[in-house]
């Protein structure tokens, strides 16, 4: 159970529930996740803000859901692999492409960079060396796609953290962690 409480979209008033009529007639449902940032209407529509602009960038929805998944996977938020598992197949990855990207691996060169990259922003907290900038460069993306991905692990940062502090119930398909399905077996 959520260790903070979701408000759900019957619950919700004025502007928060206007947000979260939003989500709901844009991907048919809400979200848990959603539903516990909605505890807070400046956060709710901070979120959906910086996502909505993102969203209408140049980066295109595969390379989006790699960083997603390779930024759940690094941060250890099972709710947000699970989510993005499901997002990344309505974008059309396959689901060998998805678990690659959470090893932040892709088949695709250009794809590659993108997801080696934001994992170098990741792990080192913006710290990258000019030879990671170089080589994202060298994989044909220019400055604003490089800003994107960026922008894209900040937010991706943002969710896990909400995910995990707050721990979020799994409103879809559950996916376990890579480290947890190795421990397993």
């Amino acid at each position: 159970m959520s260790r903070i409480p979701h408000l759900s979209p019957a619950d919700a008033r004025g502007r928060t529930k206007d947000l979260l009529d939003g989500v709901q007639r844009t991907l048919g449902m809400v979200p848990n996740f959603m539903q516990v940032f909605a505890r807070s209407e400046a956060a709710l529509a901070g979120f959906l803000g910086l996502n909505g602009a993102l969203h209408q960038g140049v980066l295109d929805a595969t390379v989006r859901e790699r960083i997603a998944l390779a930024v759940a996977e690094g941060n250890g938020c099972q709710y947000c692999v699970s989510a993005h598992t499901a997002l990344g197949a309505q974008a059309g990855l396959d689901p060998d492409e998805m678990v690659a990207a959470r090893r932040g691996r892709a088949s695709d060169a250009r794809a590659a960079a993108a997801v080696t990259f934001a994992l170098a922003v990741l792990e080192n907290t913006g710290d990258v060396t000019t030879a990671e900038l170089q080589a994202v460069r060298d994989a044909g993306f220019d400055d604003a796609e490089i800003v994107e991905i960026i922008a894209f692990v900040g937010l991706n940062v943002l969710t896990n953290l909400l995910g995990k502090a707050a721990q979020v119930d799994i409103d879809f398909p559950e996916v376990e962690l890579l480290a947890d399905a190795t421990a397993a077996a």
